[in-house]
């Protein structure tokens, strides 16, 4: 296989593969395969008819193939380019019936774990555009309280005008007390630029939110296949009360009417985030396998 530095350009015959099993994970989004490139020194490579995306870090990170064709001839394509570079493989985002079919083709050679934190947090789009039900009666009262406190907040959809905003926000919301000197805020901080600076490429969708006249919050997501939509990022003042909460409602409302299914991605074991994406009652968790070779 020949990886290469990915391409925005890319997108234009590796988003059909990847989008043509239906994979559900937010790893098999062609936005977060680009924005995350630089972080976690990425490359991707068609290999017949298949998309393989490898990550470079102390093992190599293999994205499960998508695409169509022999799945075993990909894998061991998988494995002879870890064999060559000289690096254990690791192949990640696998489902159930991806680890199944992984087991049937090399009995015995891999052993799977599926790491809670890399679970993937499903939603109804209806759910948290409407915000329905005694569950959600906290998010409702969050949203009313923030239309409250600012009768002249507005909606707005990110264009290329206003892109430079959403950065120079971006910016100020790194630079906030509980952000300042993490390493993994700074790490989305660049993947945000880089989404950013190629917006419209990567058919990016999102909006912010203005309140006496100042941004207060922002969201872009990308669809995935036909039926979910995947927010790859939410930013939001933590002193505005409600800020969070009214730009999720409002992507879910201007966005993703048209998709069955939200994509929130993952929490990375931070026990916060996982408290936050538990209160909005996920429909369900996508969880994904990792595969690694046996050691004996």
């Amino acid at each position: 296989m020949n990886f290469e530095d990915v391409k925005v350009e890319d997108a234009v015959w590796a988003r059909p593969l990847l989008e043509e099993n239906n994979y559900r994970s937010c790893e098999f989004a062609f936005v977060n395969i680009y924005m995350w490139k630089r972080i976690y020194n990425t490359k991707i490579a068609r290999f017949k008819n298949f998309v393989i995306a490898r990550s470079e870090m102390r093992r190599l990170h293999y994205l499960y193939p998508a695409g169509h064709g022999d799945m075993k001839e990909a894998i061991d394509a998988i494995l002879q380019d870890a064999k060559e570079v000289g690096k254990e493989p690791v192949i990640f985002s696998l489902t159930e019936e991806a680890k199944n079919q992984l087991e049937e083709l090399y009995p015995g050679k891999f052993v799977f774990d599926n790491p809670r934190g890399e679970s993937d947090y499903i939603y109804l789009s209806e759910s948290l555009a409407n915000l329905g039900g005694k569950k959600m009666q906290k998010k409702r009262n969050l949203c009313s309280r923030f239309e409250r406190d600012n009768p002249d907040w507005e909606f707005h959809e990110i264009s290329p005008e206003s892109l430079e905003d959403i950065c120079a926000f971006n910016n100020r919301w790194c630079r906030l007390y509980d952000n300042r000197g993490d390493e993994g805020i700074e790490e989305e901080h660049r993947a945000i630029e880089l989404a950013c600076r190629h917006y419209q490429q990567l058919n990016l969708k999102g909006g912010y939110i203005t309140a006496n006249g100042q941004m207060v919050a922002f969201s872009f997501g990308s669809p995935l296949g036909n039926n979910m939509f995947v927010t790859h990022v939410e930013k939001a003042l933590y002193d505005v009360t409600g800020a969070y909460n009214i730009i999720n409602r409002e992507m879910a409302r201007k966005f993703c009417t048209g998709y069955e299914y939200i994509n929130r991605e993952n929490d990375v074991d931070e026990e916060g985030l996982r408290t936050a994406k538990l209160s909005y009652q996920p429909a369900f968790l996508e969880e994904k396998y990792t595969a690694e070779l046996k050691t004996n």
